[in-house]
């Protein structure tokens, strides 16, 4: 290996399909990369994806396979054969697992430990599966990546022995998007005419959207027109129907669920609103968060780890559960002019600690301390 010069492996698979929050992590790292010393192979479970940043000279595309097999199978029957004749000098995988048959050193980031800590949010045998597979992969890697301070206690409380190979690596704002619109034309495109509340991400359980929707229940009593925007796809297991509840809250005019949004929706969206809020028992991190405040919009967040410790100086923080809390926070937010434009302030200087260079360069750093001999 060149002290200069690396030969890196990449589990590309989190570009393909619709990436959320995962493949956006990954593909900035890509971004901040390509511009570097290293060979980067990138390997994918059949043919790429149609990423422009795939087209860049410094990246090498790998497609393995035709994409029949998945997850462990296509790990270790095509990824881990292929690295290994590619002669890669550290594997990286950014989503939790790695290949366990690998002779090659790896790295692997741990997002949350959410299968374990929420066991509840899965289908019995998938969160088996991912349990298994995650303490096989802290197993045998040999640098394992972190988000958050939280995450790395998560750690150290549920696998002890892995501690000293955590790195604490943060993530970084919203570099990636486009820039944002006018304020007037994003609301217009979105048809938000008046109050418009935000909240981003995967739909889980454990992120309480029944309590935000019984908030905004309570909210619009004060504020008839209020519109809730939600934006990501339906994960929730076991499935909770949504519909149900909006017709029973009487919301029916006042929700819309917009499922998957590309990066240029979210700019929209973000250029659009009064109030972001995110509402989680467990969480790793907290991306979306962190771009509405990069992106000048106020915060309403939950207490619990990672958001209640990372967003702490920028948001009103509120009991996840505690409708009634949540609704008089965002209320606070429209009504109070000065506390909306502290959190503003507070925000922007919070966003601007993190960044994706510093991401890329300290995941760099990581790759260099896994590949030494």
């Amino acid at each position: 290996m060149d002290a200069e010069r690396l030969v890196v492996g990449i589990d590309g698979r989190e570009l393909a399909g619709r990436p959320t929050g995962v493949g956006r992590y990954l593909r900035n790292l890509l971004r901040c990369w390509s511009d570097g010393p290293d060979t980067l192979l990138v390997y994918f479970n059949g043919p790429a994806p149609a990423e422009p940043l795939l087209g860049r000279r410094s990246l090498r595309v790998r497609a393995l396979g035709e994409g029949r097999e998945r997850g462990i199978l296509w790990q270790e029957r095509r990824l881990a054969p292929a690295a290994r004749a590619d002669g890669v000098d550290v594997l990286f995988s950014p989503a939790y697992s790695c290949p366990l048959s690998l002779d090659r050193p790896r790295v692997t980031t741990l997002h949350d430990l959410s299968f374990f800590a929420q066991a509840q949010d899965f289908a019995y045998l998938d969160g088996l599966r991912r349990r298994l597979l995650v303490a096989a992969s802290l197993r045998v890697t040999r640098i394992v990546l972190v988000q958050s301070d939280f995450t790395r206690r998560e750690l150290l409380r549920l696998f002890p022995d892995v501690g000293d190979r955590a790195r604490l690596v943060p993530l970084g704002p919203d570099d990636d998007l486009p820039p944002a619109p006018l304020r007037r034309v994003a609301r217009s495109r979105l048809a938000a005419d008046a109050e418009y509340l935000l909240t981003v991400g995967s739909i889980l359980n454990r992120r309480c959207l029944p309590v935000l929707l019984r908030a905004a229940a309570h909210l619009s009593r004060r504020h008839p027109r209020l519109l809730l925007d939600v934006t990501g796809e339906n994960r929730t297991q076991p499935p909770l129907d949504f519909d149900a509840l909006v017709l029973e809250l009487g919301l029916e005019h006042r929700v819309r669920f917009s499922g998957f949004v590309a990066e240029a929706g979210l700019a929209d969206r973000y250029a659009a609103a009064d109030v972001a809020v995110f509402l989680s028992e467990y969480e790793g991190f907290g991306l979306p968060a962190l771009e509405a405040a990069a992106r000048g919009v106020p915060l309403v967040v939950s207490r619990e780890p990672a958001p209640g410790e990372i967003f702490a100086e920028a948001a009103l923080l509120v009991d996840p559960h505690d409708e009634t809390a949540v609704a008089a926070a965002i209320d606070r937010v429209l009504r109070d002019t000065p506390l909306r434009e502290r959190l503003i302030s507070a925000g922007y200087a919070l966003a601007r600690r993190f960044s994706w260079t510093d991401t890329a360069s300290q995941t760099r750093a990581a790759l260099v301390e896994a590949a030494r001999p």
